[in-house]
């Protein structure tokens, strides 16, 4: 039996709702359906098969995106959001006729878990667009209610996701460390990265103090997962969720849609309105920044063929790291917004 003919069977039988239409639009860590029903709305049906994935060092470390336990935290952190911040839009789970969020089929003589939500209508982000600037402020807007949502709302799923901190850092430490054995990294490098990702570690060690600090953060905001509907600049795919340091998320998002500077300005200046920072706030950023590229590196450092691997290190050796170890700015400007 078609996987297709599984779901429509499973509609019917979980929701009362008859398919219309089924077209599968991306299978990677899951099968994602775009599903039209009968009564004429479009949901996203999600199926959660993994493929197999390139080949990297980071592959065992993406299977705890994809226990059971992490699959129905995610759900669940959906509908809080739902719920509590209704004005991002983002996408929620659609409750099965047992009133659960997430349902069950079976492929192959396997189940697996499903879930149906709702359908954005909107297009991804566009770098270098006309409304790009004004998109990344929004952005921002939006990273600071999903902070404030998780501080206030998501305690309870704390210990349900996957974990960046500390042994984050110390991992990314470890598998870089390898690079130097088959050539992809040198000593000298090897111990610049070494000396910041300690500052970085120690950084997180007094973030520790504060709760303030810490919560359920999306860990993948980036244009392809902010979509808009013309009005709103809405976040999605919440599947890498992970309990850890909620300025990590802005770093982060600085790495992923900073092309130019003044887009980074505008994403912190964004978040800044809704959550105030300080100069600690902006080192940080400056310094989660640097962790995010570090662990993609780190992803591909025993691929020695791959030019990325050996350009960014170079790029960070030779000076971004350099200014964040010597207290100097690492993105021009971003003292300013204070």
């Amino acid at each position: 039996m078609m996987v297709e003919d599984l779901i429509k069977d499973l509609l019917l039988r979980q929701y009362s709702q008859a398919a219309e239409e089924i077209e599968l639009i991306s299978y990677s860590s899951k099968m994602v359906y775009k599903v039209r029903l009968a009564n004429k709305k479009n949901y996203i049906f999600e199926l959660f098969m993994k493929k197999d994935q390139e080949d990297s060092t980071s592959n065992e470390d993406n299977d705890k995106y994809f226990t059971m336990e992490a699959i129905v935290s995610e759900a669940r952190i959906l509908h809080v959001l739902k719920e509590k911040v209704p004005e991002l839009k983002c996408p929620s789970p659609i409750a099965n006729k047992e009133g659960k969020l997430l349902s069950s089929i079976t492929v192959n003589g396997t189940s697996l878990p499903c879930l149906l939500r709702t359908y954005i209508a909107g297009v991804e982000l566009v770098k270098g667009s006309p409304a790009y600037g004004k998109q990344a402020y929004d952005a921002g807007v939006a990273a600071a209610k999903l902070h404030h949502c998780s501080i206030q709302h998501m305690q309870s799923e704390y210990n349900n996701r996957p974990v960046h901190r500390q042994s984050y850092v110390q991992n990314i430490i470890e598998t870089l460390r390898r690079g130097i054995a088959v050539g992809t990294i040198t000593t000298a490098q090897y111990t610049i990265v070494k000396d910041a990702l300690a500052f970085i570690k120690r950084r997180m060690d007094e973030l520790d103090q504060s709760p303030d600090n810490l919560g359920i953060v999306h860990t993948d905001l980036r244009d392809a997962n902010f979509l808009t509907d013309g009005e709103t600049v809405i976040p999605i795919d919440f599947g890498r969720c992970v309990y850890g340091y909620l300025l990590y998320d802005l770093g982060e998002m600085c790495a992923h849609m900073g092309g130019d500077t003044s887009d980074i300005l505008q994403i912190v200046k964004g978040y800044h309105s809704i959550r105030p920072l300080n100069r600690y706030d902006i080192v940080t950023i400056e310094a989660f920044k640097m962790l995010f590229i570090l662990s993609v590196v780190a992803e591909f450092i025993l691929q020695t063929d791959n030019a990325y691997v050996y350009d960014t290190l170079e790029k960070l050796t030779g000076k971004d790291l350099v200014h964040l170890l010597n207290g100097e700015p690492v993105i021009e400007g971003i003292r300013s917004i204070l």
